[in-house]
């Protein structure tokens, strides 16, 4: 294989993988267990990040972030509270719903930021993407319609999220102006800034007596290994997702990058419909052609703006396909 073709393969490839692993191992940890401890698992990916993004650092890895200050942090901090709100509401819809409707329904989340730019920053949002906004619709519609394990919570947590996504992508456009943050700098103050608000408010919120007291039993020592490796491999994972991103964004083009975080929903539906066992009905999978086929005419629309806008005039990017959090779930430099 030619060498230039092998240094735009390995780094999709290693983009994809991390965000199939992200939401796939998110959802067992959220799902398969007796505890749902969201914000103690927040909490270990926020520090998985941050360790490892230093590690990474240090041993020469091509991985840089400015360093934390107080007038950065000021002014980043409510972004990074929107974001621990968007990341927590995001994992309670995952604790209820299934994966393939989760990712459903995130496409959602793309037609509120849509018209949040059109109010706040007057972007245009064109026919193709109306065209796009309309398959979406029709796919959660369908979704639902054929969602024989209906959770009113799950359903509650996802509208919220969607809500919490927007706000914080449009919030974060406005502010990542001010601080001029590039590469990692977002993920490094994003995770360094919530981390203690994830150990707190998992110490007061989530019950940490009852899960010393279940894992306390040695019955359940098999069942404590699994947490403990699915949190670790989580907190992994956050890192490979904020690597693997800016990497394949360098690698490639903008482009190139926001199609596959479109063609990326499809592989993650699948794996989960095989890995869980969720019921799988032919209206929940024709659910994520719709919704895969939204993603693609959506990321057609977005190109087709940008080659249209006239020279010299600045044209937002494509907003975040938030599946697991990166362009599905956790917030990368390549989201920016």
């Amino acid at each position: 294989m030619d060498s230039n073709v092998l240094q735009m393969v390995v780094p999709i490839a290693a983009y994809c993988a991390s965000s199939i692993t992200m939401t796939l191992v998110n959802k067992l940890v959220l799902s398969s267990f007796q505890f749902h401890m969201v914000f103690f698992m927040l909490a270990v990916q926020a520090f998985g990040s941050v360790a490892l993004m230093v590690l990474a650092h240090r041993v020469g890895l091509n991985v840089k972030y400015r360093g934390m200050n107080k007038r950065d942090a000021k002014t980043w901090f409510p972004v990074a509270c929107s974001q621990a709100l968007m990341l927590y509401t995001g994992g309670k819809a995952l604790e209820y719903m299934n994966v393939p409707l989760f990712t459903v329904f995130k496409n959602l989340t793309i037609i509120a930021v849509a018209y949040g730019e059109k109010w706040v920053f007057q972007a245009a949002v064109t026919p193709l993407m109306l065209a796009s906004f309309a398959l979406m619709v029709l796919s959660s519609l369908v979704g639902a319609w054929n969602d024989i394990s209906f959770n009113g919570w799950g359903y509650f947590w996802m509208s919220f999220n969607c809500f919490a996504s927007a706000t914080f992508v449009i919030h974060m456009r406005k502010v990542i102006k001010q601080v001029n943050f590039q590469d990692f700098d977002t993920v490094y103050f994003n995770n360094l800034l919530t981390l203690p608000l994830y150990a707190v408010l998992s110490l007061i919120q989530e019950n940490w007596a009852g899960f010393f007291e279940y894992y306390g039993d040695k019955a359940n020592a098999d069942e404590l290994g699994s947490f403990v490796r699915g949190s670790l491999v989580s907190g992994v994972a956050a890192f490979a997702i904020s690597y693997c991103s800016p990497w394949c964004l360098r690698t490639t083009s903008s482009t190139t990058y926001s199609m596959i975080g479109a063609l990326n929903k499809l592989p993650i539906a699948l794996f989960a419909m095989m890995w869980f066992p969720d019921p799988i009905t032919a209206g929940g999978v024709l659910a994520v052609l719709l919704g895969f086929a939204a993603g693609l005419v959506y990321t057609n629309a977005k190109n087709v703006q940008k080659r249209e806008k006239p020279s010299g005039s600045q044209v937002l990017p494509p907003p975040i396909s938030m599946d697991h959090l990166d362009k599905d779930g956790h917030l990368t430099a390549g989201d920016k």
